[in-house]
This record gives structure tokens, sequence and C-alpha cells, in this order.
């Protein structure tokens, strides 16, 4: 399913509510009975399935990537970048899956280093399988859900997304992409983060740096309503629960090929 683009969010070798959401919208963009199984039929429609495992070497650039971000708002301010807490969480967006269970698949690694071959989730689309544009997107918030479809109003991809856990920050009415904007730096508003700002004592705006660990990941998809976007996410684990200022978050991996397939005007719809 996230070789077809048809994300649970984090591989994490069970079959829970977002997997089943997301059979369900493949289902449907392929016409097939909708049953939320990975029945006989869906895994016709798939193809032949590549190896779910590949080993992966870890390289000098990808040890590059990490770099614990600092603790206090003002520390990541002065920062160039705010990097990965570690190699397991690198190596964990590479694979569209979790810490743990990238720990199951090698017990025998106490922590990945430039050198190491370690065993990940195979997540390479098909090249012959290339995604169209997004003409349009629809985010589903009864069911965390965002899903593109491409000129025909075919789905083409379905990912699982946070939402603002009050009601009342959910954008309202008609919206669209405004912005696109990869590896985006983040404007930190101590009104928004009251106690933080409290603590630290900060009065101004803060300009945070890019990176894995910026509040808004590697991806941000700014909406025609001031203040409101699609962006990534430094905790892919997090993705679907609510809890956002109002944002819609996604995985970095998913925000990243999405911000790839959109361009300005784009038509967002938010529905129950």
């Amino acid at each position: 399913m996230e070789r077809h683009h048809f994300s649970a969010g984090t591989i994490d070798g069970d079959v829970g509510m977002r997997s089943r959401r997301s059979i369900i919208q493949y289902q449907k963009s392929q016409n097939l009975p909708v049953t939320g199984k990975f029945d006989f039929a869906t895994r016709l429609r798939m193809g032949k399935p590549n190896q779910p495992f590949i080993p992966y070497d870890v390289t000098e650039a990808d040890m590059k990537e990490v770099a614990p971000p600092p603790g206090t708002w003002k520390e990541r301010a002065e920062a160039t970048y705010l990097g990965y807490v570690d190699s397991w969480y690198m190596l964990a967006d590479k694979g569209h899956t979790t810490v743990k269970f990238l720990k199951i698949l090698n017990p025998g690694i106490e922590t990945p280093k430039a050198g190491d071959t370690v065993v990940i989730p195979n997540v390479a689309p098909d090249p012959k399988e290339k995604l169209p544009e997004i003409e349009r997107i629809r985010i589903i918030l009864s069911e965390t859900t965002l899903l593109g479809f491409d000129v025909s109003d075919k789905i083409v991809l379905c990912f699982p997304c946070s939402i603002a856990a009050n009601k009342n920050k959910v954008p309202a009415g008609a919206l669209s992409v405004a912005v696109v904007a990869p590896n985006p730096n983040y404007t930190y508003n101590p009104e928004m983060f009251p106690i933080d700002s409290k603590l630290e004592g900060i009065t101004n705006r803060l300009i945070i740096p890019p990176g894995p660990n910026n509040p808004v990941g590697l991806a941000w998809i700014g909406l025609s309503q001031p203040g409101y976007g699609i962006h990534g996410t430094p905790d892919a684990t997090a993705i679907s629960r609510t809890g956002s200022h109002g944002c819609f978050r996604l995985a970095n991996w998913n925000a990243v090929l999405l911000s790839g397939l959109v361009h300005r005007g784009v038509p967002v719809e938010v529905v129950p």
C-alpha cells in the first residue's frame, strides 16, 4: 500500500485503523468491492509484490542529517539546521517506519553508523507508476485522512493527517494552495506557545531553521487562509491524532511527496 501511495502513516507491522482506511480508499479508486480488507481482488489489482524489506547501507551523507536539536526555542533559533535526534530516527524516516519496528528488524545493531547495513521496509515505488499532478485535495476530518485527486477526479493518493484538537481552529470556507515551500523555516509566534514563551522570556517572533525536526517538517504547503497549511512533522508516530494549532500535519515523506505534486490554486476541501 505504501508503494502505491495509499499510506497508513508509519509502517509498524500491524493492521490497524489507518491501514483499513487506506485500503478502503484504494479499493474505491480502483472500483473494487469496498471491504476494508486486503482481500484477493485487492492483492490481484496491486500486481506482483516486491520484497517487503531491503538492506540499506548507511552513508556519511546520511549521518550528516543527524543533528539533535537544542532544547529551547531560543537555542533552536540560533542553530543552522534541526536534524534527526539520532541515526535510528533518520533511518526510520527513510523506511517510513518507527524506531521501535526498525530495532525489531535489526536486533544485532546498537546504534547505526556509516558503513553499517540495516534492514528497512522497501518503500520505493515502481518507477513506471509515476504519480500525476494533484488537481484537488480533500481532507476528511472524521477519518483524519487526506486524499489527492488527479485531473480525471480519481483518487491517486491517500495519507493520514493530524488535525486541530479544537474544532473552532479548523479553517472553514473555500481553500486553495497558495504557496509551496520545500525544506522551510518556521516562524515561532510566542502567542501560540504561551507557556514556553513565559518560561523562556520570549516576547518577539523567532525564525526557526529548517530540517526534519523543524515544527513543520520538511515541506510546507501554505493555504489561502493565512496561517494555515499542510506540512510535515518531526514525529510521524503522532499522525492521525488531534492536537495541531489548526494546520494539517503529514509524515515528512508524505508532505514532501505531496509538495512536489501540487501547484498554486489547487482547491482544498475540508469535510466532516
